[in-house]
């Protein structure tokens, strides 16, 4: 029998199908029934040459969609000193760039979203239905495209070219520097004043960092890289990840450390990120903003867009989901999505949300529950229950009480 705990759980990421946890013992799924099955559904499916997931219709209820994900497989963004691949040159995309694999994991997503939300969105693209919004970095700006691509091919009088079925559709983005909304990479001294005392007050995040001191050490003098927090071990893991998708040979000193023991600190390094409601409120919080005003506007007028696209990074999507409370602590997958659904349950009944998680194509997206609410929330409880992490303006959020104060300097850190 399926354990309680487990039921409508996300599987997490498919390279390594196992939850770990920085407090308690790690979740091995493949000891369950669910991961058996899933992954015996997929090979017959795969057997068969049948697809594996199709993208069931939402009811019709369905008002308006906000999607937020991660992009597709890439080539290494970072590397390290000794990284025997450090010269290579990932000809003909280059670093941090999307891999043909990563080009079309994005694409089927985006024919994933048409056959899911094909009755909400219709087959014309036009402004009033849809819009979509990148970081502004290569591989999410192309991801942006690529799912663009498989959910508005063109129909009838939006056909230009016999031989290319394929549209142009607009991505808008904001300067790396100012950005508000998908990294929040615009200077805010609180953030790191906030980030800074949590790792100076508080017992469980200093518990972690004591535990793993002597793993830290360890990578450091293998790596030639100073790794002295669970960001900088997120670093190396990532580009382990993506030089090991690429198919190159991995140096045999990570057989002792990839991925097992890279993944716990991986994972916790997206909690920490957003580990308090100040931290929340800057990192998440503006997203879930304009989240909030842009279903309202739409109940209020009857107008506005059904579909908002958000192509951002594993960060992007884990600060979300941390914001609202329902952050599985794992590492969040390529193409890893979250989807807010607006609905309205009948035609007296209230507005309220319905949210997922895609982080895998063996199964449909897994409902998620705002803590405190039932799967449908309505509008009014969503709103009380994430009060607390919506941001007045960013300017009056960073701003420090401490005079003294100087946050540090992030200028040459990448997304």
């Amino acid at each position: 029998m399926l354990s309680p705990s487990l039921k409508g759980r996300p599987l997490p990421f498919l390279f390594d199908i196992r939850i770990y946890r920085l407090v308690g013992p790690p979740v091995n799924l493949l000891d369950t029934m669910v991961t058996q099955a899933a992954l015996l559904l997929a090979l017959v499916a795969l057997c068969a040459g049948a697809p594996i997931q199709e993208g069931e219709e939402p009811e019709d209820t369905l008002v308006q969609v906000h999607v937020v994900f991660r992009h597709g497989q890439r080539t290494p963004a970072d590397t390290y000193p000794n990284d025997p691949h450090i010269n290579f040159t990932f000809d003909p995309v280059g670093w941090g760039q999307l891999t043909n694999e990563g080009r079309r994991q994005q694409y089927e997503q985006g024919q994933f979203l048409r056959s899911r939300y094909d009755k909400l969105l219709g087959p014309k693209l036009t402004n009033e239905v849809f819009s979509a919004m990148s970081t502004d970095v290569d591989r999410t700006m192309m991801s942006a495209q690529l799912e663009c691509a498989g959910l508005w091919p063109p129909q009838g009088s939006q056909e230009w070219n016999p031989d290319l079925k394929w549209q142009p559709v607009p991505i808008r983005s904001q300067p790396l520097k100012q950005d508000t909304l998908l990294l929040v990479r615009t200077p805010c001294a609180q953030y790191h004043y906030e980030l800074e005392r949590v790792l100076r007050e508080d017992e469980n995040v200093k518990k972690v960092f004591e535990e793993n001191d002597a793993l830290f050490k360890e990578l450091t003098d293998i790596t030639g890289m100073p790794i002295t927090t669970p960001e900088d071990v997120q670093s190396l893991y990532n580009t382990l990840l993506a030089e090991d998708l690429f198919n190159l040979t991995l140096p045999e000193w990570t057989k002792n450390y990839y991925p097992d023991r890279l993944v716990p600190l991986t994972a916790f390094s997206f909690s920490l990120s957003a580990y308090t409601k100040i931290l929340q409120r800057i990192k998440g919080g503006p997203l879930l903003k304009k989240i909030l005003g842009d279903s309202e506007k739409r109940i209020q007028s009857g107008k506005g867009q059904k579909m908002f696209m958000y192509a951002g990074h594993d960060s992007t999507v884990a600060n979300l989901l941390m914001t609202l409370g329902v952050f599985d602590e794992q590492v969040p997958v390529y193409n890893i999505m979250t989807i807010m659904e607006l609905h309205k349950e009948s035609e007296d009944g209230p507005y309220g949300f319905k949210m997922f998680l895609r982080n895998t194509t063996l199964h449909e997206p897994y409902p998620l529950t705002v803590p405190g609410c039932d799967h449908f929330c309505s509008l009014d409880k969503f709103k009380d229950l994430t009060k607390e992490v919506i941001p007045t303006t960013l300017g009056e959020e960073c701003k420090v009480d401490d005079p003294n104060y100087v946050p540090p300097d992030t200028s040459g850190s990448g997304p």
